[in-house]
């Protein structure tokens, strides 16, 4: 099939611009500074306390599975994961109405 409308030129200034916002829009996210993620406002005491139980499980069993690899410094991480898992587990029970 052949073409009857040429394609319209391509302005190396519109390509640059379009690279530069793309790349800023993309490498913000990973600058030093930004936040990896950011918490809702309006989350309660509770939830929080939940999402951080949720989160630490998440860390304990991703630590459980590379268990063999670990050096005595990770080990230790873990241990300190499981402490604070722990702690949250047991500010839940006291938070939930019985």
């Amino acid at each position: 099939m052949v073409k009857v409308t040429p394609d319209p030129p391509r302005f190396p200034s519109e390509d640059a611009l379009l690279h530069r916002r793309a790349t800023d829009h993309y490498l913000k996210a990973s600058a030093p500074d930004a936040p990896t993620f950011i918490l809702n406002d309006n989350l309660s005491f509770e939830d929080a306390l939940a999402h951080a139980a949720d989160l630490l499980q998440c860390a304990v069993e991703t630590a459980h599975s590379s268990r063999d690899a670990m050096n005595a410094q990770q080990l230790a991480v873990m241990h300190l994961v499981e402490m604070a898992k722990g702690v949250v587990d047991r500010a839940l029970e006291c938070v939930q109405p019985r």
